[in-house]
């Protein structure tokens, strides 16, 4: 059994609900470093505190089954594995978010929990910066709505332009932006400053709703 998900369990079972048996754990092998793991049990704390509190105050609700199911013991272990390859303390204080997030109940349309933790783990820590900083490029009403062509010369404080556009590129591989063909929506670019009118843009996909509700970036959802 891995210790490593052992000193985890302290800290999970203080979310009402989550019981996940040692005997579960048996057989698991993570490769995660000592160093990882007690980042990762940091953050984790930290979240599950917070979280804990905006549930007492009814701001979060808890998917009070789905806690007690192997599906969220699924969700621990993918976490751990993500801590694996997590290359700064701010990728593992993400993963830490998202698990805390898969305790908790959205409306519909239902998130898939395993999916949207999978994609996070296969973030490197530069698109993970991109992506949460995405959101304040974009209009935060309704950011799924809004786009960036891909000839704007906006970019994120200390990335150089391209490497920017990387990482927008491999946001798309994985799923979470997509291009936008803006030929037919001339009129509707010409009012903003990082909007040219043609070509192609990039926008969120439903993927990137799913990452970003679990994580609880970029705008006021639970």
């Amino acid at each position: 059994m891995s210790q490593h998900l052992e000193r985890l369990l302290p800290i999970l079972s203080t979310i009402p609900g989550v019981n996940i048996p040692v005997t579960v754990l048996q057989g698991v092998y993570i490769a995660a470093s000592q160093r990882k793991i007690e980042q990762l049990e940091g953050a984790l704390q930290y979240e599950v505190g917070l979280l804990n509190q905006k549930v007492m105050a009814g701001q979060l609700t808890l998917d009070r089954e789905y806690v007690k199911s192997d599906s969220f013991t699924a969700n621990v272990i993918q976490a751990v594995r993500a801590a694996e390859v997590a290359e700064t303390e701010n990728k593992l204080h993400f993963i830490a978010r998202a698990l805390a997030g898969c305790s908790l109940s959205f409306p519909r349309p239902q998130l898939d929990k395993f999916q949207t933790m999978r994609i996070i783990e296969s973030m490197s820590d530069r698109e993970l910066r991109v992506f949460v900083e995405y959101f304040q490029i974009l209009d935060p009403i309704d950011p799924y709505q809004d786009f960036i062509p891909n000839d704007s010369q906006v970019s994120v404080h200390g990335l150089s332009r391209q490497e920017f556009v990387a990482s927008l590129l491999g946001l798309e591989q994985l799923g979470l932006i997509s291009k936008e063909n803006l030929t037919d929506r001339q009129g509707e670019w010409v009012d903003t400053p990082y909007q040219s009118g043609s070509g192609f843009a990039w926008k969120l996909t439903a993927l990137a709703r799913q990452v970003a509700i679990l994580s609880r970036v970029g705008f006021e959802e639970p």
